[in-house]
């Protein structure tokens, strides 16, 4: 595919890699858990779960990361600080090893994290998600306080989708009223391990700045870079219409074969819905890693598996075609090794 001439970084997160030249590392994947709805939380406020349907999801995580050598990183999603306790202590206690994102729209409950991370000694494993535009001065402190030294670094611009529109936020100058840039706030936080995150907007509203920034990003700074890209298919208004009240219907009733093929190659009428969102799902994710991403947040955990083997295939087509620039893969648990 292509190398970087910039020097790339590479992070360490107890033994995970991230980052490096195309086909060096594989991708790394983030998987969202304690999600709004989620079946495996009983009590959002207070985090009570649902453990063994909870540890069953993360277990078979790591299974597909044994299987294709393909690393997850899981991502915490809370809205009260005392649900961030519970969580945190939930995965310490079946995997003391992996890092965590640390993700909630809610900045108090981000700042009590930060805190609870540095009294309990895992700030070492936890990832801020993330430094935006957004961010209170109450979180920058609190970053500030912590032992908290990683962080996505938001290259989001409200104002302006392009890669120069995204680049002004991330390392220039400030947004919604911040003085700083993305990447001046995290230096100011003591984050030494930043991951870029390219700022994954809908279709219509920048969706090919979201790409095309992941190049920047790794061209320009050199760092590790990736986005949650399942977002576009999530805000994709006109693929939930159609899957929702079109695509059935045009099966349905009309012609007996096409609708018994459906049974049969689907599953049904569901089985039809499922697949075209699935398709572009898995399909943003593999254009991201092509053009070089290097973290790849695929969203609900119950999306392990097509994430799993999507971004295996990914890893395999980049270290093939990063041997003719004179790159091998870094570690000799790479899908290359391990799936073909």
């Amino acid at each position: 595919m292509f190398k970087f001439e910039k020097e790339q970084t590479v992070l360490d997160f107890n033994g995970t890699k991230i980052g490096g030249q195309p086909g060096e590392y594989p991708r790394v994947l983030g998987a969202s858990i304690f999600y709004n709805k989620h079946e495996t939380v009983l009590d959002d406020h207070t985090g009570k779960i649902d453990k063994p349907r909870a540890e069953a999801l993360w277990n078979r995580c790591m299974e597909l990361s044994d299987i294709t050598g393909v690393p997850h990183f899981i991502q915490i999603i809370a809205e009260y600080g005392e649900a961030f306790e519970s969580y945190f202590s939930w995965f310490d206690s079946i995997d003391n090893k992996t890092a965590f994102l640390m993700d909630s729209s809610a900045p108090a409950a981000l700042a009590h994290a930060c805190k609870y991370v540095t009294e309990v000694g895992l700030a070492d494993r936890a990832i801020y998600n993330s430094i935006n535009g957004s961010i209170t001065p109450e979180n920058i402190q609190a970053l500030k306080e912590s032992d908290v030294n990683a962080a996505i670094v938001l290259a989001f611009n409200p104002g302006d989708p392009s890669v120069r529109g995204r680049e002004q936020v991330l390392a220039e100058g400030g947004v919604a009223g911040q003085e700083k840039s993305m990447m001046g706030i995290a230096e100011e936080c003591g984050i030494t391990r930043p991951i870029l995150d390219t700022a994954a907007t809908p279709l219509g509203i920048g969706s090919g700045g979201s790409f095309r920034e992941i190049l920047a990003c790794k061209a320009i700074h050199g760092l590790p870079t990736g986005g949650a890209y399942h977002n576009m298919t999530v805000s994709w208004t006109w693929l939930k219409r159609w899957r929702k009240n079109v695509l059935a219907e045009q099966y349905k009733g009309k012609d007996l074969l096409l609708e018994q093929m459906a049974h049969h190659h689907f599953g049904g009428f569901e089985g039809i819905r499922q697949a075209a969102w699935s398709s572009p799902d898995i399909g943003c994710n593999i254009m991201a890693a092509t053009l070089g991403a290097d973290l790849i947040m695929y969203g609900p955990i119950e999306n392990c598996e097509g994430a799993s083997t999507a971004i295996a295939f990914s890893d395999i087509v980049l270290a093939e075609a990063a041997k003719e620039f004179g790159l091998e893969p870094k570690v000799d648990t790479h899908p290359l090794f391990r799936l073909v």
